[in-house]
């Protein structure tokens, strides 16, 4: 199991076992991460055991040891998660009794599975699939869940019998009783503030984003910062150049010349801090000997393209830093461009609906593969499939919630699904592969808290969305980037896929191929790969690049394709 993760850290590896459960854990420690910032360690006591990978804190922002950590559990039971922040994964072993955690908002992540009665727990999916006892089979179920999404949200995953603990949860197993999930990081429970002014949350919100970048800054040598040129990414840049005491490196990204991109506003943001400045182009005949190594390292399918720019990107910065800071979590914790038009049809949309309106606007919304369904995927994988029962209940109890406003709602869905099952996990696993360590201020616990707690016209005000963060960093930024809309990485794949990626996609995808793994609809493959880039559907790019990230993903971990 070690061995699927090694590239997470240094050689310097931990282990111990619980006596009672005859539990084993271990990790490796990151080579960069600091001891007395840091969490990361195992203590014992009693015959309690107790393992952190991650950092925490307490709610006064004190860094806390495993010892310290273990101390709190004896003392108020498995509470005591209820009292910490940071970015973990948290196991306990109590006599016959096992916990594992996970951070409140999913910074980082954890996998388990209880197959042959057996519990088995990994930061990383591929960790659990080497066991030899483990029998892998393709969860068939999930595949229209990611065409739906592009990513698969709370507990599914691609392979059956395996399962992602979900953000701000901790899972409860006796070998008696099996398996229960319980939730400790409730962001529904969050009740609006009294009412306070603006200034009162600039100054909020700056400061837990000011002390985010601290905490993580000190001791370090090299600080890193992506900077795509947006709001949320230009903010970022801006605090930690103006906190650092030397310059800091700047990372961004194109796709070339001919492509749209946004480096003349990345730009103005690196010459107003004097930053190491760094322009990454994005080729696919850089990153496609690299695309099935990128695949492996994300456990499950991701079919969000933006994922192999982070990658290229990550093994560039891995040159000069292992801390990276990014601007993720500007969208779902700030109030995002995306939940505009969800609100106009929530205002105007009319008085009678039919079932599952608001679930069914929402999972268009996405705009991937769910108005494609049935005909992208093979004849056996609808057999049953009915949207009503396997996609519609992921996103009803998130509505059916009586103590929130509507935007408010969207919001908990954006950080609860896309948030802890795309945005970080996706940044995480990619710098991850190449010993990076991503660091994301915007969206912690603290944040999460304080979006939930805001007036919502803060967050969308008047059409302008991200209206807060606007307001506590306009001083900083040059005013073209706090006026501007919202853009965001547009990955050329429509282009891409019938010049550079043309012969590509089409031996991946090939008739023997779908044969083969009866995943698709041969007719539709075959009529998608000959659009015509200069009238074709726009979305056939990315459809494309699904199915050709999923049957990747199966031939290297259902079928046992090397590398």
């Amino acid at each position: 199991m070690f061995a699927q993760v090694k590239h997470r850290g240094s050689h310097e590896y931990q282990s111990a076992t619980a006596p009672k459960s005859q539990l084993s854990v271990g990790f490796s420690i990151p080579a960069h991460e600091h001891i007395h910032r840091y969490s990361s360690g195992i203590a014992q006591n009693q015959g309690i055991l107790l393992a952190v990978s991650g950092n925490i804190t307490n709610q006064g922002f004190e860094p806390l040891s495993p010892t310290h950590l273990l101390e709190l559990y004896t003392h108020q039971g498995i509470d005591f998660l209820k009292g910490i922040r940071g970015a973990y994964t948290l196991v306990i072993t109590d006599s016959e009794d096992i916990y594992i955690a996970r951070d409140g908002t999913g910074q980082r992540t954890i996998f388990y599975t209880t197959q042959q009665n057996r519990l088995a727990f990994c930061n990383e999916a591929k960790g659990i699939y080497a066991l030899p006892h483990f029998n892998k089979q393709l969860n068939l179920a999930a595949i229209p869940v990611y065409f739906t999404f592009s990513f698969l949200p709370l507990q599914t995953t691609m392979m059956q019998d395996v399962y992602e603990l979900p953000a701000g949860m901790y899972l409860h197993y006796h070998p008696r009783q099996g398996a229960q999930t319980h939730r400790f990081f409730e962001l529904e429970a969050f009740a609006k503030a009294q009412e306070q002014s603006t200034e009162y949350w600039i100054d909020r919100i700056r400061k837990e984003v000011d002390r985010e970048i601290e905490a993580k800054m000190a001791g370090e040598k090299e600080i890193g910062v992506f900077l795509s040129g947006g709001l949320d990414s230009s903010i970022l840049a801006a605090r930690v150049a103006q906190l650092s005491s030397k310059k800091i490196h700047t990372y961004s990204i194109h796709f070339g010349k001919k492509y749209r991109n946004e480096l003349h506003y990345a730009q103005k943001v690196a010459q107003r801090y004097q930053t190491q400045h760094h322009e990454v182009e994005i080729k696919p005949k850089n990153f496609v000997p690299q695309l099935r190594q990128a695949i492996w390292h994300l456990d499950d399918p991701v079919g969000d393209p933006i994922t192999i720019p982070n990658f290229e990107l990550a093994l560039f910065a891995s040159q000069t830093t292992r801390v990276v800071f990014n601007g993720e979590g500007g969208d779902p914790c700030f109030g995002g461009p995306k939940n505009i038009p969800m609100l106009l049809n929530h205002w105007y949309g009319g008085i009678e609906h039919p079932p599952y309106f608001r679930e069914k606007a929402y999972l268009a919304s996405y705009r991937r593969g769910y108005a494609y369904l049935r005909q992208i995927l093979a004849p056996r994988l609808l057999e049953g499939f009915d949207e009503n029962q396997h996609l519609v209940p992921i996103l009803t109890p998130f509505f059916e919630r009586k103590h929130q406003n509507f935007l408010d709602k969207l919001m908990t869905i954006n950080m609860r699904l896309k948030g802890a099952h795309l945005i970080l996990p996706k940044v995480e696993r990619m710098l991850g592969a190449v010993g990076v360590t991503p660091i994301s201020p915007l969206f912690t616990s603290e944040i999460a808290q304080s979006s939930i707690e805001m007036p919502s016209q803060l967050k969308l005000q008047q059409g302008i969305e991200k209206y807060i963060l606007k307001q506590a960093y306009a001083n900083e930024l040059p005013p073209e980037i706090i006026r501007r809309p919202k853009s965001g990485m547009r990955v050329p794949l429509h282009y891409w896929f019938q010049g550079e990626m043309k012969k590509y996609a089409k031996k991946i995808l090939s008739p023997k191929s779908i044969k083969r793994s009866e995943l698709f609809n041969p007719t539709t493959v075959k009529t998608i790969l000959k659009y015509n880039k200069d009238t074709g559907i726009h979305r056939h790019g990315l459809l494309i690049w699904m199915m050709l990230t999923l049957e990747i993903w199966q031939r290297l971990f259902i079928e046992g394709e090397d590398l």
